[in-house]
């Protein structure tokens, strides 16, 4: 499972809580876990674009110099 596919996942709880399809009962513990998802991939996003852009700061390996041997 990727992280696009857990946002997908986000997007269709808040659809189905906009067109009600939990009662009111339910809807608490749904929120509850569509926070912790929403937590869990924003955090999952970052760390990506953190390594990311560590990756492009880093110096090209140094490729060996060849000679006119």
């Amino acid at each position: 499972m990727t992280i696009n596919d857990m946002s997908v996942l986000l997007a269709a709880i808040d659809l189905a809580v906009k067109r009600g399809a939990y009662s009111v009962l339910e809807i608490q513990q749904v929120g509850a876990v569509a926070e912790k998802l929403n937590a869990f991939v924003a955090a999952a996003r970052e760390q990506v674009e953190s390594a990311q852009q560590s990756a492009a700061e880093e110096p090209a390996a140094e490729q060996p110099v060849e000679t006119g041997a």
